[in-house]
């Protein structure tokens, strides 16, 4: 499908694409999760998570500039239409999995520490009727979303990594690389929910102006959003024990707890107000990515799609309805994430690659 030049956005804004889906409510709590292995060394796991994010980018931008389109041209390309659109489809599932595992996420944190008599169907309803307004906008709408939310993710982490110097235990980090080289990995696997987000890219690389030369924006997406989940990791086994760390769910949340200016006070509603802007634009990212992938798989028409899916995440974020329940969700969203990202898309784009070259010759 041709993409015209005023659809398209300039090659720097593919910065904020990808901070802005990369950072979301996964960065409020995954420390508990990856310190279960790799304990206070866990912000060295989060390092190596970054790095092999920017290897799969980099196999990615090789696909999509070999295929010149998104991943459903690359599908369609190699494997034929039928089989093509099949694997796509199961990519687009994945983009609604992962849309309702974080809106779910973010309604249990407004639940849990702001208004707990809140009905689920309410929140989550407000919120896809927005990002339905923004989605129906068109992709330059949602991109501009992405922009206000990566200026807003600098400001709000200049305040939360604003520390009482007080609680800080510079000895908890000592001694370093007191774990082994597979615990390291371990956690680092652990990571794979919250550092997701990139892979959006596989869907937004046509509407990017002179897409084959945007990467670098990319890259520098993700070594941002990598610095934020490391001094994420860092600063809060400078406040936190192990102990602490092990039973609080939420951890950032818990810390803002802890900040204090003289013109504001829970500063942790604040936090988890404000946070909704990061939510909306990660939701809109994948709506309107899924969306678009059934618009070219089944040819409906886009806003028809938006529709069926919104409709489908409301149900499925009622029925999610115990912590049990919802955390064997994102464990499920995180299991495919590693399958399609880290595995199966690094060996699509290498056999793709080396194909299409040989053929060439």
């Amino acid at each position: 499908m041709t993409i015209y030049r005023r659809q398209q956005v300039s090659p720097y804004l593919l910065f904020f694409i990808i901070t802005s889906s990369q950072i979301g409510v996964g960065v409020l709590g995954f420390q508990r999760i990856i310190a279960k292995d790799a304990g206070y060394d866990a912000w060295i796991s989060v390092i190596i998570a970054g790095l092999f994010v920017h290897l799969v980018v980099w196999l990615m931008f090789k696909l999509l500039t070999a295929a010149n389109g998104d991943i459903i041209d690359a599908h369609n390309q190699f494997f034929g239409k039928i089989f093509g659109s099949m694997l796509s489809l199961v990519i687009m599932i994945y983009y609604l999995i992962a849309c309702i595992s974080v809106l779910r996420l973010y309604i249990e944190i407004v639940q849990v520490w702001m208004f707990p008599t809140l009905p689920t169907w309410v929140l989550s309803t407000l919120i896809l009727l927005l990002c339905y307004y923004i989605v129906s906008g068109g992709f330059r709408v949602v991109t501009g979303i992405a922009f206000l939310s990566g200026i807003f993710t600098a400001i709000l982490y200049a305040l939360l990594f604003h520390l009482p110097i007080k609680y800080i235990h510079i000895d908890n980090l000592l001694p370093v690389f007191d774990h082994s080289f597979k615990e390291l990995l371990l956690s680092a696997k652990q990571s794979i929910y919250t550092m997701a987000g990139f892979e959006i890219l596989l869907m937004v690389y046509p509407f990017i102006r002179n897409g084959n030369k945007s990467q670098k924006f990319a890259q520098y997406g993700v070594a941002f959003s990598s610095l934020i989940f490391t001094l994420s990791a860092f600063t809060t086994f400078l406040l936190l024990s192990e102990k602490q760390i092990e039973h609080i769910i939420w951890s950032r949340i818990y810390i803002a707890k802890l900040i204090h200016f003289p013109f504001l006070e829970r500063f942790e509603y604040i936090l988890i107000s404000t946070f909704l802007i990061k939510v909306i634009s990660i939701i809109a990212l994948l709506l309107w990515s899924t969306s678009r992938g059934m618009k070219l798989i089944f040819k409906f028409k886009q806003k028809y799609n938006l529709i069926l899916i919104s409709f489908i995440s409301i149900i499925v974020c009622q029925l999610l309805d115990t912590r049990y329940i919802l955390n064997t969700f994102v464990d499920f969203t995180s299991k495919i994430s590693l399958w399609l990202f880290y595995i199966y898309i690094p060996l699509f784009s290498i056999v793709y690659i080396f194909t299409k070259s040989g053929r060439s010759t």
